[in-house]
């Protein structure tokens, strides 16, 4: 016989009831009389909320499990939860906090969840989730004028893949075409924009164009990255508890420090999840020696990340930032109120000028409506055929190429990230059989 499924006003009921016993709303009902309260057939509601208060986030756990929803915040006490959805932007929930105690303690428990703890002397924490969620929240006013406040940006399991962000008008193939020929030849590669523009998500996509038997190693302040590469150490910074918080204890580990591991591992790729330290030195170090990094960076344009990048505190010099071959302009948007993300503009690091000793660029692709506009000429491109003996043309060609397969995988429903990902690392080492799948 099936099951039947509880009704809404069960599920209410069943809601209501457990979080008053859980929140010890009348302590002297034993668990018995609790459960006896339940109406019948009420079970798959009970088990539910059950799981949901003592496994999972409680009142946020429905929200956690709806797939279209990339950030859940709460500003304060008596203030709606708001979730964020690209097609929306912002919109307000049902739910929200009563009081500042009862959001301190929510709090709380999203810190301990996070496997940190949080009180007046640490009021703010940084942490992930077990799910791969990112947490900011702090506690108290000692922040924030309003009381309490947390937010969640969460977490994809199955991460966007490059077809994704081409079928979301974020690039086009060709543009694809490019970052997957240097990739995987080798180059260096920032991608710039503001908050929320999608850096992460993009710097996670491409890297799927990384060959399988390539060594990465991605240095984070929070886990963000999802790759499906064997070969891969994803590191994260730890602070140790302090007065303030801070990561100048012996017991931290900053970002130098798991650089500095990073590189005794002989990677082929070193990927920082946000570039902003004097880590950054050495990571173009690494570059100008022959390690490929990428990374992300808050900019708005090409100057002022190369102004940021010269100014404290990463200072570096000039003889050193052109060993940066490509940077991608990420930018947002909004067309009939929904949000969108997209590649602005993609520039090459062409050098520094003899006369002037200004850096030299070349905007290969630009944004111009909906479609883009490219100088059909790549410096990198250039520079890797010599560093590998292949000639311009050949490249070109090559890229060209790709960008045709790219269309054709979308053609043909080869967009997720996982096999995406197993055709580029098959057409790096057996292009015939790859194309032949392909349908090329």
């Amino acid at each position: 016989m099936e099951e039947r499924k509880p009704s809404a006003s069960e599920m209410a009921a069943v809601s209501r009831i457990t979080e008053d016993y859980l929140n010890n709303a009348d302590p002297s009902v034993s668990l018995e009389e609790f459960l006896s309260k339940m109406g019948r057939n009420s079970d798959t509601a009970l088990k539910y909320f059950m799981s949901r208060y003592s496994i999972g986030l409680g009142p946020m756990e429905p929200l956690m499990r709806d797939s279209r929803i990339e950030d859940i915040s709460c500003d304060a006490p008596n203030v709606p939860v708001y979730v964020f959805l690209k097609e929306y932007g912002y919109i307000p929930t049902t739910i929200s906090f009563q009081s500042e105690d009862e959001l301190n303690s929510y709090v709380r428990k999203l810190a301990q969840a996070g496997g940190k703890q949080i009180s007046a002397s640490s009021p703010v924490v940084e942490s992930t989730l077990p799910d791969g969620s990112r947490i900011q929240a702090t506690i108290g006013k000692y922040l924030t004028s309003n009381g309490p406040s947390f937010a969640i940006r969460r977490f994809r399991e199955q991460p966007m893949s490059p077809l994704d962000l081409m079928a979301l008008g974020t690039a086009d193939a060709e543009i694809m075409a490019y970052l997957w020929t240097i990739l995987e030849y080798g180059a260096n590669i920032m991608i710039v924009g503001g908050t929320a523009s999608g850096k992460t998500t993009f710097l996670n996509a491409i890297l799927s164009f990384a060959p399988s038997d390539r060594k990465i190693v991605s240095i984070e302040d929070t886990r963000e990255l999802n790759l499906p590469h064997s070969n891969w150490i994803a590191t994260v910074t730890r602070s140790s508890p302090g007065s303030d918080g801070g990561t100048d204890e012996p017991t931290s580990i900053s970002m130098f420090d798991l650089l500095e591991s990073a590189l005794r591992h002989r990677p082929n790729y070193i990927v920082l999840g946000e570039v902003r330290g004097a880590e950054t030195f050495t990571v173009f170090q690494a570059m100008s020696a022959g390690r490929f990094g990428l990374g992300t960076f808050h900019a708005d344009d090409v100057a002022t990340f190369i102004h940021r990048l010269e100014s404290r505190p990463i200072n570096i010099p000039r003889s050193l930032l052109v060993s940066l071959d490509t940077v991608v302009i990420l930018k947002t948007g909004s067309e009939l109120g929904r949000l969108l993300r997209f590649v602005g503009e993609i520039s090459e690091i062409v050098g520094l000028d003899q006369s002037s000793n200004d850096i030299v660029t070349n905007t290969l692709f630009r944004r111009s409506g909906k479609s883009y506009i490219s100088s059909e000429y790549s410096y990198v491109l250039r520079r890797i055929g010599a560093r590998e003996g292949i000639e311009e043309e050949a490249l070109k060609t090559e890229m060209r190429r790709r960008a045709a397969i790219l269309s054709k995988m979308a053609e043909t429903g080869i967009v997720q990230f996982k096999d995406a990902f197993s055709f580029f690392s098959l057409y790096s080492r057996d292009r015939d059989l790859a194309l032949k799948i392909a349908g090329l």
